[in-house]
């Protein structure tokens, strides 16, 4: 008797092999937000490896916080001066997003890196 709707095996494992890249294709990306208007905070003495930051005074916040529902939102970037804020990155990497769904969203990785605007 033939099953039309039926699923090989093959077909499942290719199924689920797509499934799987998607996920971590998807789960790891970066955003960043400029102000074309502005200029960073130089530093001469930049090394980073990303083009975009070289010769500015980066800052970069790497840590994982636990969010509670009493405790409100945190927060842990270092003021900029009146100016605010040049360039702001945000990363989510595949092992932040796997412990988010572990831990149900209570914890969190984050990755910012950020650059204030220079002062006249």
């Amino acid at each position: 008797m033939h099953r039309p709707f039926a699923k090989s095996p093959v077909s499942i494992q290719f199924l689920l092999l797509v499934i799987t890249c998607g996920l971590l294709l998807t789960s790891c990306y970066s955003v960043r937000f400029v102000d074309k208007r502005g200029t960073g905070e130089p530093d001469p003495f930049s090394t980073s490896d990303d083009p975009f930051f070289r010769g500015l005074k980066v800052t970069t916040l790497d840590t994982t916080i636990t969010l509670k529902p009493h405790l409100g939102d945190p927060m842990f970037l270092e003021s900029c001066n009146a100016r605010g804020f040049y360039a702001f990155q945000y990363r989510v990497t595949f092992g932040g997003v796997l412990l988010s769904a572990i831990t149900f969203g209570r914890k969190r990785q984050v990755r910012i890196k950020y650059v204030c605007m220079k002062e006249q």
